[in-house]
């Protein structure tokens, strides 16, 4: 998240008495099986950046390696050859000369290079010797026995105020299993991809902590838990840190766990207590969790499920993870790998192993709320729905320094940007069921979406997209059987972006245009129903045809200018992503491979709305304009703090970063301010007192029918920017007010952003948008477009009044 710059109810714990993990027939060493060590691991890490950077938003749930870093080894320097010397010599001649100068410089290298490796040996023995000899001494094996492991602490969710609870995470589901009701396939599939070695070893990975000690003093990855020992340990500890010396302690208790207890004993504590994802601590909550069945009753492959997802349940910034509803193909080839490490252990015949099949019985991730991913517990206790607002969460702080897991269970605060008082404002105008909410009395169908964000910052401040945020995002970005999801055609509520391209491209808002409808390459071209206006007739301006919202004049400088120059253009105010209608295909407007060009991906039509972006986008587009063109990219997060241990403090962990880019040209977007200022009063929105607001409508229809299927209305003052979607809630279908009439933008949604920004504003001073620039050339008009002669008017009551506006329809 680019505010980091550097840049997810607890549960009780595991009571378990002594008789829980019977003993083996293994002896307590467990020495019978001879396998190579994987000490593959994970590194954590990320950022975002402004979306002119070209970065993938969607690079979380791509394909990243397979198991963890290595360091590659150094090669040998190589001695110095024979010097040549400067004249011929015979053949095989070993006659010498001065070394050449490139020599020299490999020497000198290979001397660093000797250096820096005895440093590090030097450095691992001081530093080692005290690490291992405090754990030795100080450390009791005691603190590693389940019935004394920590209980979770729940993180709580604040609004930006740090006291308004909005939600809460953790409700991490535990149950024990006695490992002699497990059987042996089931807990070889689970040995099988972590530790293969692991009844062979001594509760210690060697290299893992050689390798950790490295990448410390090199820089490089950080290093997770290697053996399943080690990784117990480290569950026991809830000891996150990534170092050496973690490494080294970890090694130590590791080795003094494995000498009191057997092979038996050590995988039951540690199959009780690994995380599995979805809320599942423990391998029997994971097989109810995974395939609704006990952990004794799993098959070869099902259990060979759990022992992929193990590795890493959830996803971080770098990696998708091996759930297999969310990274399908990563999570079948892991899948694969346990089996085939099950057949190199013996534990598995090769012709078992042909015959399985990966399950088709995987149940999917439950959507009620309190069993999300991330734990959502319900509203919070001033009864907002704030869930939506946890999964944001959950994305931005997937770079930070801890993992998913520990950010559930570690009793962290994380103050969000959403303002208490908007939320509940935003919640009352368009939840359905909420009072005085505007939805209460139309059909079912309907459904409504609001974001508000500061434009001086891009603090979301307030976020309605559904009901608990465990459902379908009706105002962001929604993957669903592998397909994006979540945008809505923005009918003439994008035509802000094609207004400020044209204002860059030399177009005034006195450039002429005639609005008639026509007819081009086999396209009608039409303005929704609107006819020509007698007070302009043929040859109207762009001002007149933004407020009075007529197609025609955008379509004709999407076709003059070329898309591309709409497209980038929405995409330095903030629209990342949109949606071809054509083929339902989301474009990354931000990737560095996307590629717009004069009409494909998308066409002509885009000038006047009719692709799909998300509501969040839209109110940070609007947001863009309101801030004098300066991008903030739109964020949930103020500050996280991890609990002190033993206080009642807490311990900043990452901090707000705001950075404001200059993305598109004051003049323009104060222009493009002072047109939509006078759209609000016209359809019938102007704010309590006169506040100076901007605005704008925009419908779109449903397929072949003269019905909208989506209506917006987009605004802004200086504080606050809103966006403002009412569409329907599953397929579409016609929308209408509660009246019965065809939904529009100057409508439902315009009421619900009036009445959301009106209650925003209270106790907020008026701040004004700065005056027209009068950028561009006022004689750039549409080519070949004549002005026409003034003709004088008989009867003076009859002439058309050339101050009047009518108020915009849609």
């Amino acid at each position: 998240m680019s505010s980091y710059g550097d840049y997810p109810s607890g549960h009780g714990r595991a009571t378990v008495s002594d008789g829980t993990y019977p003993q083996a027939a293994t002896p307590r060493s467990g020495r019978h099986r001879s396998a190579p060590v994987d000490d593959d691991e994970f590194a954590y890490g990320g950022g975002e950046r402004h979306p002119s950077s070209h970065d993938d938003d969607y690079r979380a749930g791509g394909r990243a390696v397979a198991g963890r870093a290595r360091v590659p080894l150094r090669s040998d320097v190589p001695g110095a050859a024979a010097p040549i010397s400067p004249g011929p010599a015979p053949t095989g001649s070993s006659e010498s000369g001065p070394e050449k100068p490139t020599r020299t410089r490999r020497a000198a290298l290979a001397k660093r290079r000797k250096m820096l490796l005895l440093s590090f040996a030097a450095f691992i023995i001081l530093f080692g010797s005290s690490a291992i000899v405090t754990t030795f001494y100080i450390d009791s094996v005691d603190i590693l026995k389940p019935e004394n492991l920590p209980n979770a602490q729940t993180t709580k969710i604040f609004a930006d105020d740090g006291k308004t609870q909005v939600a809460q995470l953790g409700t991490e589901n535990r149950e024990a299993i006695p490992m002699g009701v497990l059987p042996d396939h089931v807990k070889n599939a689970l040995i099988a991809g972590e530790d293969k070695d692991f009844y062979d070893h001594e509760g210690v990975s060697v290299s893992g902590i050689m390798r950790a000690a490295w990448n410390n003093v090199t820089g490089g990855d950080t290093q997770g838990a290697s053996t399943i020992t080690q990784q117990y340990v480290k569950i026991a500890t809830k000891d996150v840190e990534m170092s050496i010396f973690r490494k080294l302690r970890e090694a130590v208790l590791a080795r003094k766990l494995e000498d009191e207890y057997d092979k038996q004993e050590i995988l039951g504590f540690y199959l009780n207590n690994v995380y599995f994802g979805r809320g599942a601590i423990g391998v029997q909550v994971a097989a109810r969790t995974y395939f609704n069945k006990n952990a004794k009753d799993l098959t070869v492959a099902e259990a060979a499920v759990l022992g992929a997802v193990v590795r890493q349940p959830e996803a971080t910034a770098t990696f998708a993870g091996y759930d297999p509803q969310l990274n399908a193909e990563a999570a079948k080839g892991r899948w694969a790998y346990v089996l085939d490490n099950m057949v190199e252990a013996k534990w598995l015949s090769e012709g078992d192993r042909a015959q399985q099949q990966y399950p088709a019985t995987i149940q999917p991730i439950k959507k009620d709320a309190g069993n999300a991913q991330w734990g959502i517990k319900g509203q919070g206790p001033g009864g907002l729905t704030a869930g939506n607002v946890v999964n944001y969460l959950a994305d931005e702080l997937k770079g930070a320094p801890y993992n998913i897991t520990d950010l559930k269970t570690g009793g962290y605060r994380i103050t969000t940007t959403i303002d208490a008082k908007m939320q509940a404002a935003a919640e009352s105008a368009a939840r359905r069921g909420a009072s005085g909410s505007l939805l209460n009395g139309t059909k079912a169908n309907v459904m409504a979406a609001v974001v508000a964000i500061e434009p001086k910052t891009g603090r979301v401040l307030a976020y309605y997209g559904g009901n608990d945020g465990t459902g379908h995002d009706y105002a962001g970005k929604n993957l669903e059987g592998g397909q994006l999801t979540g945008g809505h055609p923005g009918g003439s509520s994008f035509k802000i972006y094609t207004l400020a391209a044209a204002l860059q491209e030399g177009y005034s808002l006195e450039s002429h245009f005639d609005p008639a409808e026509f007819e081009d390459d086999g396209r009608r071209i039409v303005n929704a129903g609107r006819d020509l206006d007698e007070s302009c007739g043929n040859y109207c301006t762009l001002e007149w045809a933004t407020v009075h919202s007529y197609n025609v004049p955008f379509y004709k400088l999407g076709k003059l200018m070329g898309v591309d120059k709409i497209v980038t253009t929405a995409k330095n105010a903030g629209i990342s992503t949109m949606w071809n209608t054509g083929d339902g295909k989301p474009y990354n407007l931000t990737d560095a491979s996307f590629k717009q060009t004069r009409n494909s991906p998308f066409f002509y039509h885009a000038a006047f709305g009719q692709y799909p972006v998300t509501v969040l986008d839209h109110a940070s587009g609007v947001a863009t304009f309101a801030n004098r063109g300066a991008y903030n990219k739109p964020h949930f997060v103020l500050k996280v703090e991890r609990p002190i241990a033993g206080t009642d403090k807490f311990q900043l962990v990452a901090g707000e970063k705001l950075k404001a880019v200059q993305t598109i040209d004051k003049d323009v977007a104060d222009d493009v301010n002072y047109v939509l200022q006078k759209i609000p009063g016209n359809s019938g929105h102007a704010l309590s007192g006169g506040r100076a607001a901007t605005g704008k409508t925009g419908t779109w229809q449903c397929q072949n029918t003269s019905h909208n299927c989506h209506a917006w209305f987009v605004g802004a003052t200086k504080q606050v920017a809103a966006a403002v979607w009412v569409g329907n809630t599953g397929k579409e279908q016609p929308v209408y007010e509660k009246s019965g009439k065809n939904v529009s933008g100057a409508g439902l949604p315009g009421n619900i952003w009036e009445k959301f920004m009106n209650a925003a504003h209270k106790g907020l001073d008026e701040q004004r948008f700065a005056d027209k620039a009068g950028v561009g050339d006022p004689n750039k008009n549409e080519p070949g477009l004549e002005k026409p002669n003034e003709k004088p008017c008989k009867w003076i009551f009859f002439c058309p009044d050339p101050e009047r506006t009518r108020r915009p329809r849609g």
